[in-house]
């Protein structure tokens, strides 16, 4: 499956291109231009792992905007099968499945999802991430890129 992702993200979500920054500074916006940014492949990309001992999920941001008002970042977040991964946010966050199944739990309800499926994690909820084998998605927080 070829997914155009950056563009699949910015447009369901209606980044604004002129605030957009590469993450980790590769490529930073020089806040004038009106062009379209391009990330083929981003489903391919190397992942950074969360560093959460013994747990296996990785997460890397793509894109970000630079609007101090109201901050948006994207990313891929995988997981692999082993310890869950408890997370607590502390901004809104949605999670588009890309590949393979992740089940999330917010301690009252238990969601398997399988590529399509879309999630929202409200700011403060603390939400469990396990899989029995991989699953990847598409990540989208109103955040400043980590």
């Amino acid at each position: 499956m070829n997914i155009r992702l950056p563009m699949i993200g910015a447009a369901a979500i209606g980044l604004t291109v002129s605030a957009m920054a590469l993450a980790h500074g590769v490529v930073e916006h020089d806040g004038v231009s009106k062009n379209l940014k391009f990330f083929p492949d981003a489903q391919q990309m190397e992942l950074s792992s969360m560093e959460e001992p013994g747990v296996a999920a990785f997460f890397e941001d793509i894109v970000g905007s630079g609007h101090p008002q109201s901050p948006i970042s994207c990313g891929l977040f995988r997981i692999e099968a082993g310890n869950p991964l408890v997370y607590t946010y502390d901004y809104d966050d949605i999670k588009v499945m890309l590949e393979g199944n992740i089940t999330f739990s917010d301690g009252k309800q238990e969601v398997s999802a399988k590529p399509g499926d879309v999630l929202f994690f409200p700011n403060g909820s603390t939400i469990t991430f396990s899989t029995d084998s991989s699953g990847l998605a598409f990540a989208c927080g109103q955040r400043t890129v980590f």
